[in-house]
């Protein structure tokens, strides 16, 4: 069993593979096209990221993994040890 959520995990293995562009991180993709990968992952389907819209705006999935470490409830890096990271 993975602890690595799908979303990240299949994302992540996607920008490795085809991502690796200036800025993939700091660009955003298109609005559109991160809500429709958005809700391929909400509704437990692994989408096709080799598909055209997603190859031609590889920022939505970047942009995809950086919306959903911003709304997780707690931060990747917790409250708790905020002290110790600065």
């Amino acid at each position: 069993c993975s602890s690595v959520p799908q979303v990240l995990k299949s994302c992540t293995e996607f920008i490795e593979k085809h991502g690796i562009v200036d800025g993939i991180y700091r660009l955003s993709g298109i609005a559109s096209n991160i809500q429709k990968l958005r809700h391929e992952f909400d509704s437990e389907q692994i989408p096709d990221l080799t598909k055209d819209i997603y190859i031609q705006d590889i920022h939505c999935v970047g942009s995809l993994c950086k919306l959903y470490f911003r709304e997780l409830p707690n931060p990747l890096l917790t409250y708790q040890l905020y002290e110790k990271f600065s």
